[in-house]
């Protein structure tokens, strides 16, 4: 399929390309059956570290709660480097958690220049609102970006260059990718912690989305949709190679998510440089099994670590701030994703 392909589906193929293949996700656990020898090679060796991190209120000094682990983590050296954090803020709604809070990219951007950071970016290419400016004033990222003199590009209108998919488990020999994230030393992937209506959890890997342009993948980035969400997720993430991710789970969402959902207090960040075992962990703190996660499976095959006994957790134990959280109603019955109702990235 090229991109310009995906002019010839309507809304409706499109959700009934996403409920069957939700169903097949539900009823197989043979992809990781599949994988080639280039593709298993480029997972990460070893044992990943991974720190949680209690924090109840944005208002709490993030970094300073943060600093303290940043040496045993094993964090890159990124001095004189280009760095682009790149937050979830697909959408606005008011009084529920969509998009990453103001204070995690403050407490990033203080991250990364106390890694040595030569020049700081914040970029998003949001999957559903086009109106980049209202998300700008309205989640108030545009405010914290002002305060700290960082710049903002919007990735779905930024230019773009190919990118080969030589070893990608989707169909798409290259990806279109903006030039914000191709050109930069380092990018830092900074989600909110969310449940997901077609993948179950939204993280680290899945914030991903947000890199490719909607001007050439459509609203919500829909041909990664019809080439299937999880094998795009493992696609994005070794092309665009996050050097870590700090996640935003200090007030999650839980239900019919990652829009329509509701608050959940969770009180934790999570961070590492291990993107499949920050997922993992985030998936454990949500009362889940990462391995009944598809994509989570595949990413324990390709990426990093999901198992348990190969993440050392550091700072808060998981057993003190787990919680059971809420899925969608979708995730249980995957054939209601083609429902009008069930909408989102």
């Amino acid at each position: 399929m090229t991109i310009s392909d995906t002019t010839k589906h309507s809304r409706r193929a499109f959700l009934g390309a996403a409920a069957a293949s939700l169903t097949l996700a539900a009823c197989t656990r043979n992809d990781e059956e599949h994988f080639s020898e280039a593709q298993r090679s480029r997972r990460r060796q070893g044992e990943s570290t991974v720190a949680v991190v209690r924090c109840q209120s944005y208002d709490r000094d993030i970094w300073s709660l943060i600093k303290p682990h940043v040496l045993e983590l094993g964090l890159p050296d990124l001095t004189g480097k280009h760095v682009v954090l790149k937050p979830n803020m697909v959408e606005y709604r008011k009084d529920k958690p969509v998009h990453t809070n103001p204070a995690m990219i403050e407490a990033a951007a203080q991250l990364v220049d106390h890694l040595g950071a030569g020049q700081i970016t914040v970029a998003e290419g949001p999957g559903h609102f086009r109106d980049t400016e209202f998300l700008l004033s309205a989640t108030g990222i545009g405010k914290i970006c002002s305060q700290l003199g960082l710049p903002f590009v919007d990735l779905n209108l930024d230019e773009v260059d190919l990118l080969p998919n030589p070893a990608g488990l989707t169909e798409l020999k290259h990806f279109v990718l903006p030039k914000t994230i191709l050109t930069a030393d380092a990018v830092v992937s900074l989600p909110k912690m969310k449940t997901h209506h077609w993948v179950g959890v939204t993280a680290s890997m899945k914030n991903l989305f947000g890199t490719v342009p909607g001007r050439k993948y459509g609203w919500p980035k829909n041909l990664l949709h019809f080439q299937g969400i999880e094998r795009s997720i493992i696609d994005l993430v070794h092309l665009v190679s996050p050097v870590f991710a700090l996640v935003d789970g200090i007030v999650a969402m839980e239900g019919d998510g990652p829009i329509n959902g509701v608050a959940k207090e969770s009180g934790i960040v999570v961070l590492g440089n291990d993107l499949a075992a920050v997922d993992a962990t985030c998936a454990r703190a949500m009362g889940l099994d990462p391995k009944n996660l598809t994509y989570m499976r595949m990413a324990g095959e390709l990426v990093g670590n999901i198992d348990s006994q190969k993440i050392k957790v550091i700072g808060t134990p998981l057993d003190e701030v787990r919680q059971s959280f809420v899925m969608p109603v979708t995730f249980s019955d995957p054939k209601l994703a083609g429902s009008p109702g069930q909408q989102g990235s």
